[in-house]
């Protein structure tokens, strides 16, 4: 018989895998609508030349697409973030009242090699506002992302700021041209990741003086707190555009201390983010000591709307990477299983229609219960019941049905009492 594995950089997610994703999607979809952010749905596929034509990431990213054929001819393409698709869909939508305020959570693909850490197909879950030039707009998203993280009780996390403007002024002021600053910005944003050196490296092999690139490097290795970080930045922001992005930056730290989250904030000048759709302030928020990378990243991306077919629409989000962040948060042992099966109802012969009558009495009663299919043997329920961690086993037999009963079984302690079901009920609800 012929074995068939998951496809190269896919995963399969086991009953245990899933409640503690959904444990950490509840606490986000919580936050989000705490914000007042609503939730949306695009499709996995998109046009291909949408894709190609507003990945933002060049050469690099157009080759990580999933693309197909449908019977007719069409080239479509697996969404790769949900940006872009977002962009096409307020496109498409004008008559949705501004500032409109959505969240999607859902996969996505790219066609990269899988390692540790990393898959082609993953989640991501987006908050973005739409229809807003102000800077209180990005305030909401850096503060929404430090909430996800409260909520879910970490608190060892910071997140990185910057501004694309600013980035981009000081690269003209060293020498680039507006040509080359994408490209620029594309290399710097892996500093963090792979070194100045290799940075360097690939600043040559896109033909990038070098000269200036290490100068460049040396002025944006500043990062830390706001307050110093700003002292030695408004030395070197000298043309207008590093001053208007200076200027939405100082606003920003003013707007965080009202909000609360200033403690969080770290002002990296080498932050770019690697799509060029990035046009303002962008994040990323990072766990401290971790070596998993960022676990939230985006920014402001004012022209996305309008190269997807729309108008002119001001934009800012972030993106959680869902499954880094399940990650850090499992690893803290922050993760309840609250939606883990909670009772197991068995039966000895003979009781069959009243244990089915108590299971659905269990779970009309809002307590997760599973019920024996099998006819099995109590011991042999019991140990499925262990072996799938469900905290309790109801246990309905002649004696439970002449005296209006059930046998209810505590696995952790392994004592068993007979109750009236209400009785169970409560023990099993109020149960941690």
């Amino acid at each position: 018989m012929t074995k068939f594995e998951t496809p190269r950089g896919m995963r399969d997610f086991l009953p245990e895998d899933m409640e503690k994703r959904r444990y950490v999607l509840d606490a986000i979809r919580r936050v989000f609508s705490r914000y007042g952010f609503r939730e949306v749905q695009t499709p996995a596929l998109e046009n291909l030349s949408l894709l190609t034509a507003k990945s933002g990431g060049g050469e690099e990213v157009s080759k990580q697409i999933f693309s197909l054929k449908d019977q007719s001819g069409r080239m479509l393409g697996l969404k790769f973030d949900q940006t872009v698709p977002t962009a096409r869909l307020v496109a498409n939508n004008s008559q949705l009242p501004k500032p409109f305020k959505r969240f999607i959570i859902s996969p996505v693909w790219r066609y990269e090699r899988p390692q540790a850490g990393r898959y082609r197909e993953f989640w991501q879950a987006d908050i973005d506002t739409l229809g807003s030039d102000k800077v209180e707009a990005d305030l909401e998203i850096a503060a929404c992302s430090a909430d996800v993280m409260l909520e879910l009780g970490f608190k060892d996390f910071y997140i990185d700021i910057n501004n694309r403007k600013l980035v981009e002024g000081i690269a003209l002021d060293y020498g680039f041209t507006e040509t080359e600053v994408p490209e620029l910005l594309r290399c710097i944003d892996k500093l963090d990741k792979i070194g100045e050196d290799r940075v360097i490296d690939e600043m040559k092999s896109k033909k990038l003086d070098e000269e200036k690139g290490r100068n460049l490097l040396n002025a944006l290795l500043p990062e830390g707190k706001p307050e110093e970080v700003l002292k030695i930045v408004k030395k070197i922001a000298k043309n207008k555009i590093a001053k208007e992005g200076l200027a939405e930056l100082e606003e920003l730290f003013k707007l965080a201390k009202a909000a609360g989250v200033y403690k969080y904030l770290r002002l990296n000048l080498s932050l770019a983010r690697g799509l060029t759709y990035y046009t303002g302030i962008v994040f990323e928020l990072k766990a401290k000591d971790a070596k998993i990378g960022s676990l939230f990243g985006g920014g402001r991306y004012d022209k996305l709307v309008s190269l997807a077919g729309g108008q002119d629409i001001p934009a800012t989000g972030i993106s959680i990477g869902v499954d880094r962040l399940v990650q850090v948060i499992d690893d803290a042992g922050l993760i309840k299983k609250s939606g883990a099966t909670k009772a197991l109802v068995c039966y000895f012969p003979n009781c069959k229609e009243k244990a089915i009558e108590t299971a659905q009495q269990l779970r009309k009663a809002g307590i997760n219960t599973d019920f024996d299919t099998k006819e099995r043997s109590i011991s042999k329920n019991l140990d499925f019941a262990n072996s799938n961690e469900i905290p309790f086993v109801v246990i309905i037999g002649e004696k439970e049905i002449k005296q209006g009963k059930v046998a209810l079984k505590d696995m952790k302690t392994g004592k068993q009492d007979l109750l009236d079901i209400q009785k169970a009920i409560k023990i099993i609800g109020d149960s941690k």
